[in-house]
């Protein structure tokens, strides 16, 4: 899941309040986003000794990226994303893990149990960072599938995802089975969409698509629309995120 947001704008106010001099707020109130690079992503993998076994073949995926995210507090912001972005694959004890790098201070990574009763999320860690500020929030989820056994069109499922003071909850559905081109080469995959609300400390809406290479389970396209509301000292603050993901090669980089 995507778009989970927790305001920055807060810990800006506090900091710049702390300081006590002007010239914090130019230091402070700077928004800088940089590309998270593909070779940063390679060295990240071998330096971490990623690799064991799990049903996607482990390394750094490259993917046309087509997106943004944007924050209304001082003032706002918006940060395009770059025209590629990563996913690395590494494997953990119960399945697989995914780390989506976008930018130097946005990326997801999804934990994912795999097995023959299907594919189950176990949480999802989100960083964001706005005017040089980082926020970093994960969601523990209850029995969430991932990608439910089958691939069958028509499955449905519940969303039930937490970080203690904020609730995802909501429903998903395998919406078909597609072959999707990668590189010119044909890939039979599922499309997995899910539909989820957010209540508590932070409130709003997100739709997720993703498309599962039938036999790994590797992402080959994703789709993800989010729009969250969050207190804070200086009121609501709204976030968005809109972004497409388009595997370049099943190749990984490693």
């Amino acid at each position: 899941m995507s778009g989970r947001w927790v305001v920055v704008g807060t810990a800006a106010v506090a900091a710049v309040a702390a300081a006590g001099v002007l010239g914090a707020w130019w230091f402070l109130l700077r928004d800088v986003a940089e590309p998270a690079t593909v070779g940063e992503a390679v060295a990240a993998y071998r330096q971490d000794g990623a690799g064991g076994r799990s049903t996607i073949p482990p390394g750094v995926y490259v993917y046309a990226t087509d997106g943004s995210e944007r924050v209304d507090a001082l003032g706002g912001t918006t940060h395009r994303y770059p025209r590629t972005s990563t996913i690395t694959v590494s494997a953990v004890p119960c399945g697989v893990r995914l780390r989506w790098d976008v930018l130097r201070g946005r990326s997801t990574a999804w934990t994912v149990c795999t097995g023959a009763s299907g594919w189950t999320e176990r949480s999802s860690h989100e960083r964001h960072t706005f005017f040089g500020v980082t926020d970093a929030t994960t969601y523990r989820c209850n029995g969430t599938p991932f990608r439910p056994a089958g691939d069958r069109p028509g499955t449905t499922f519940t969303v039930d995802c937490s970080t203690g003071k904020a609730t995802e909850q909501g429903t998903g559905r395998v919406v078909r089975r597609q072959t999707v081109r990668v590189g010119g080469t044909p890939v039979p995959a599922v499309q997995v969409r899910t539909t989820t609300s957010f209540a508590g400390d932070t409130t709003g809406s997100a739709t997720n698509d993703f498309w599962l290479a039938r036999e790994t389970g590797l992402p080959v396209r994703i789709g993800m629309v989010s729009r969250t509301t969050t207190g804070s000292l200086v009121g609501d603050v709204h976030y968005e995120e809109r972004v497409s993901l388009r595997l370049v090669s099943l190749t990984p980089r490693r």
